[in-house]
């Protein structure tokens, strides 16, 4: 069931963090805190950045969108606060990558007992639904890897044959197929840069720049950057 989703218009789905706050995550007074920044202007048609130190809290700031965490009016979805949504509509309309998946955007710790087949397609591989998986694969940049893995896309071990990165990009492959269902109105993705040498950081930014640029005239797309280089997503 997907009910709900059509509250986002896809063209016009915006977001708004107007103002810094924090969120405690233990004592109301001592913390530890989440340090979430402002973000005035995020939209569909452009990749939006985000610049968060490591340790400052984005996965909290994921779980705010999701509603696993609440931040009364502090953070606005089309002009409303997340809060006045319904949590079903957010998780079927937000799919968030990160370390490790949220549970909440439809994504179960990868390599456990899921082939990779039924991991990135959600389980919907017999319906002819969605893009097929080589392509999915393809565009996450790890097809080449899976080919030469014990059972390939049958395997249910695979993540345990990759490395962090690249295991990391089968999140995307699975987030690229969701958005193919035509479902997905916020794509959240979080820190895609880490485990990466400095060597690889262009090379690897770039391949999920490729991935992600055909997403944007349809999805609004977040980046939280945690590398201290911002600027260097930017995406023509």
């Amino acid at each position: 069931r997907f009910d709900g989703i059509n509250h986002f218009a896809a063209e016009r789905i915006s977001m708004e963090i107007p103002h810094d706050f924090n969120v405690s995550l233990g004592s109301p007074q001592f913390g530890p805190f989440a340090r979430i920044p402002a973000l005035p202007e995020v939209k569909v048609g452009k990749l939006n950045v985000l610049a968060m130190a490591r340790g400052q809290g984005a996965s909290t700031l994921a779980k705010i969108l999701l509603r696993i965490v609440d931040a009364p009016a502090r953070i606005k979805i089309d002009g409303e606060h997340v809060e006045q949504y319904e949590q079903e509509t957010l998780n079927f309309a937000i799919h968030v990558v990160d370390h490790p998946p949220l549970a909440s955007s439809v994504a179960r710790t990868a390599g456990q007992g899921q082939s990779l087949t039924e991991y990135v397609q959600l389980g919907l591989e017999d319906n002819g639904m969605g893009l097929p998986l080589d392509v999915c694969l393809h565009r996450a940049g790890i097809w080449s890897q899976v080919a030469n893995i014990p059972h390939g896309i049958e395997c249910t071990e695979w993540s345990s044959y990759m490395t962090k990165p690249e295991a990391y990009r089968v999140q995307l492959a699975r987030a690229l197929f969701r958005a193919s269902l035509g479902t997905l109105r916020m794509l959240v993705v979080m820190d895609p840069l880490r485990h990466c040498n400095r060597s690889e950081l262009p090379e690897t930014r770039r391949l999920w720049q490729d991935a992600l640029r055909p997403l944007l005239k349809d999805v609004l797309v977040l980046v939280v950057d945690q590398t201290s280089e911002p600027n260097a997503w930017s995406v023509s």
